[in-house]
């Protein structure tokens, strides 16, 4: 039999469908390369923000037409959609076959014997790579998020922050690893909690330096610091330990004390700079990817400037930004006043014309340098990697012109010969 697998949304729903899509090929089913291919077609729907609901419904749609050629293609959803519009995608779209909030053990389980027997003994013993390329794994390390900020769904589509089990998160590794992966990505909504529910010994700096130990690993990059539980002395613990790239993922989303407080994000705009004045003058190759929310309700012009000004006076390497959405369920939705909908694509349009512009300029210090990447892809007349500050499917990309000896998963030391806003193009060093 054979399945076929769409994951849509954040990283967190990438690593849980790789585990859903093992747990599929160690039990003998075959990954279908399209949906119109596979007698089961899964959808991991996301359900955070207007736009991410409407491609979640639009992928549903397109992949039951499949049914209306092949009656006998089962068709399963589950995700953070059907977790919020359980009953409404029920008795609105009837053909979906199977509906979950989210997979258990039990239901995965049920779901892989659906179409009969496979193998007797299932071979969970291999790492297949579905949604990454082979030298790149996810690791996700926590569930849920307990911040509660007034804008996101997601502690109500999660729950409340619980960390993995520490040796459950190495044997994930040490998996990975076996199974070619070079770069480790650290993820979860906010690592920096990680451990505090569980005790001492199962703090971040621990479990960071016990991945670093696992063999193979050559790079870890950590997503996702809130900046309520980063302080100094963590980022020193962190960084410090080998293996671990200076590459600082910390959602500031605004910069406005009082709509900091609006949006609960329990910091304050002195914290903020003073992580990144810290990382600056500690970690002087570091890149700091940030990202921000505009048109917030009660953001006013002045607020708007303010978060102008610190962008100027305080360049980032990396910076994703996006217009406030009202979604159903949070605080932020019933404050007062809303914004106007052209107020904040106005607002998006000029806080990312800005940092465009600085991005150009940060990039430029790297020309002429040499400098790590890791190899992603190769292709007929030049290869793709990335720098130790670019993140798979998120930053810039470096191109390699020519064919030069080298295979995926490689990390070599490369001369970039020039940058824009975007990307790097590179020699191979000699």
């Amino acid at each position: 039999m054979k399945f076929h697998l769409i994951s849509l949304g954040c990283t967190k729903n990438t690593a849980d469908s790789e585990h859903i899509a093992n747990r599929f090929a160690g039990a003998g089913w075959v990954w279908a390369e399209k949906p119109d291919q596979a007698d089961l077609i899964m959808i991991n729907t996301c359900g955070f923000i207007r736009d991410a609901k409407e491609e979640s419904l639009a992928t549903i749609m397109d992949n039951l037409a499949v049914k209306s050629i092949r009656p006998e293609v089962q068709v399963c959803v589950f995700g953070c959609l059907v977790k919020r519009y359980r009953s409404e995608i029920q008795s609105e779209i009837p053909e979906i076959d199977h509906l979950f909030e989210f997979l258990s053990e039990d239901q995965l389980n049920s779901l892989i014997s659906l179409l009969g027997p496979k193998r007797l003994t299932p071979d969970f013993s291999q790492s297949w790579r579905f949604f990454t390329p082979p030298h790149i794994g996810i690791l996700k390390i926590a569930e849920g998020c307990s911040n509660r900020c007034t804008y996101c769904a997601i502690p109500g589509i999660r729950g409340p922050f619980h960390s993995r089990p520490h040796d459950e998160i190495i044997a994930d590794a040490r998996q990975l690893a076996a199974s070619g992966a070079k770069e480790l990505s650290v993820v979860a909504q906010d690592i920096t909690r990680y451990g505090s529910e569980i005790g001492d010994r199962c703090t971040l700096p621990a479990l960071v330096k016990e991945l670093s130990a696992i063999e193979g690993i050559e790079w870890l990059r950590l997503h996702y610091m809130h900046p309520r539980g980063l302080t100094q002395r963590l980022i020193d613990e962190l960084y410090s330990i080998p293996k671990v790239l200076p590459y600082f993922d910390i959602p500031f989303q605004h910069i406005s004390k009082r709509i900091l407080e609006a949006m609960n994000r329990h910091t304050s705009p002195e914290h903020l700079v003073g992580l990144i004045r810290h990382i600056r003058s500690h970690f002087p190759d570091s890149i700091i990817r940030s990202t921000f929310i505009v048109g917030f309700p009660g953001e006013q012009k002045r607020d708007f400037e303010r978060l102008i000004n610190f962008i100027e006076e305080h360049p980032l390497d990396r910076v994703g930004a996006f217009a406030y959405s009202e979604e159903e369920g949070t605080l932020a939705e019933k404050l007062k006043p809303q914004t106007r909908t052209s107020t904040r694509q106005a607002r998006l349009d000029q806080l990312m014309t800005l940092q465009q512009l600085i991005v150009g300029e940060q990039n430029q210090r790297l020309v002429n340098k040499v400098t790590q990447v890791i190899v992603d892809e190769i292709l007929p007349d030049r290869v793709l990697a990335r720098t130790t500050g670019d993140a798979y499917e998120v930053d810039n990309t470096t191109t390699i012109m020519g064919r030069p000896e080298v295979k995926p998963g490689d990390i070599i030391e490369v001369r970039i010969t020039s940058a824009d806003s975007y990307d790097f193009t590179a020699e191979m060093a000699e």
